[in-house]
């Protein structure tokens, strides 16, 4: 019989979780970790972010919400300038 991934998988998996329910110490905290995952799930994505450090409350945001708040220069300057010319190209400016 062959070895596969998913043996090689299943088996440190197994190996991993000896570990944890040997050591109290590494099981409490493996429970409080599944406990405050649960905890996550149930909060609305803002709650999730309370509390975090501002670079981290920007990674869990959607990239239209990063822009929020800001001033219009503020929001090109992130933006490949080639995006900018196609988004112009297709709205063009009708001054009278």
């Amino acid at each position: 019989m062959a070895y596969t991934v998913e043996d090689f998988k299943r088996e440190a998996m197994r190996d991993l979780m000896e570990d944890v329910l040997s050591d109290p110490k590494h099981l409490k905290m493996f429970l409080d970790r599944l406990v405050a995952e649960d905890r996550l799930r149930e909060l609305a994505p803002e709650e999730r972010l309370r509390g975090l450090a501002p670079e981290e409350r920007l990674r869990g945001l959607a990239p239209e919400d990063r822009l929020r708040g800001l001033a219009p220069e503020e929001r090109l300057k992130g933006l490949d300038p080639a995006i900018i010319e196609a988004w112009l190209k297709q709205h063009p400016r009708h001054d009278h």
